[in-house]
């Protein structure tokens, strides 16, 4: 008998929360909080928070693009190239 489960938001530790969303930014490049928290299956502004706090730390860094923004890893951003 299989017990059927709710999809529950499941809350990760802050500190994994960090470390999976610097390794999505190292991995893949610049990245909007949307496209991250569709990634992780989590809410927008739980991200928005996370990389709020990376940016402050140095560790991301982030640039408008159009209306929206986009997250990079600091030490790996060389701007962006219009063709």
């Amino acid at each position: 008998m299989y017990l059927e489960e709710e999809e529950e938001e499941e809350e990760w530790p802050l500190n994994i929360r960090y470390e999976l969303i610097e390794y999505l930014l190292r991995r893949y490049g610049a990245l909007q909080a949307r496209d991250i928290a569709r990634i992780l299956g989590c809410k927008m502004y739980l991200v928005q928070q996370v990389l709020r706090q990376l940016e402050h730390s140095g560790r991301v860094k982030r640039a408008k693009i159009g209306r929206s923004y986009v997250y990079s890893p600091k030490e790996e951003f060389h701007g962006f190239m219009y063709y």
